[in-house]
């Protein structure tokens, strides 16, 4: 590929990222998110609120979504879904690639927080614990829990956080864990499901 081809292709790529901040700004302000200072979603981001759901972003919030804008989520796109009455609250300098917050009570993302590629965090079972309520022909609700992120977290790509769980500050995830239950702050954990493999020196 010459020079000029590939100069030609990075314009269009960069023209592409500015209209889609742009149209996804405009999108989520239209389901009555409040938005933060220099709010930039790149990407074709998924979402879904319902009419009592509240969602607050902090300022400076990048949010890749597809497009192959992160190598590591290929095309996978994220998603921002919230159930009757819950709330996402997301900080300031919060950065995230391909991940879908699923809230069905409360999920809180601290300031300067990293989430890597096609993470997941989600505040329920999504479907009940018992066979027979899950025959039921209406949605059927397991248990939900609220999750909290806690100021400057790293969590690694491919990640699930479950309900009721807490990540204290300063805390990284290892890649590929499963988060079942809080984990402290200033230290390293993962596995599936994760716990602490050391402690962060201050």
């Amino acid at each position: 590929m010459s020079r000029t081809v590939r100069q030609i292709v990075r314009f269009i790529k960069r023209a592409r990222n500015r209209f889609s901040s742009y149209y996804n700004l405009l999108r989520i302000k239209m389901y009555g998110v409040e938005c933060g200072r220099h709010c930039v979603v790149h990407g074709k981001l998924y979402v879904h609120l319902f009419p009592s759901a509240k969602v607050k972003i902090g300022d400076n919030l990048y949010f890749s979504s597809g497009w192959g804008i992160n190598a590591l989520c290929a095309n996978k796109r994220g998603m921002i879904y919230a159930t009757h009455d819950a709330c996402i609250s997301i900080g300031d300098n919060v950065g995230m690639s391909s991940t879908v917050l699923w809230s069905h009570k409360k999920i809180t993302i601290g300031n300067h927080v990293k989430i890597g590629g096609n993470c997941i965090l989600i505040d329920t079972d999504a479907h009940n614990m018992d066979f027979l309520l899950r025959r039921s022909p209406s949605t059927d609700w397991g248990v939900s829990a609220p999750v909290t992120i806690e100021d400057d977290v790293f969590i690694g790509m491919n990640c699930v956080i479950l309900k009721g769980v807490t990540i204290g500050a300063r805390s990284i995830i290892a890649a590929g864990s499963v988060v079942t239950k809080s984990i402290p702050a200033d230290c390293v954990a993962g596995g599936n499901p994760a716990k602490v493999i050391k402690r962060l020196s201050k």
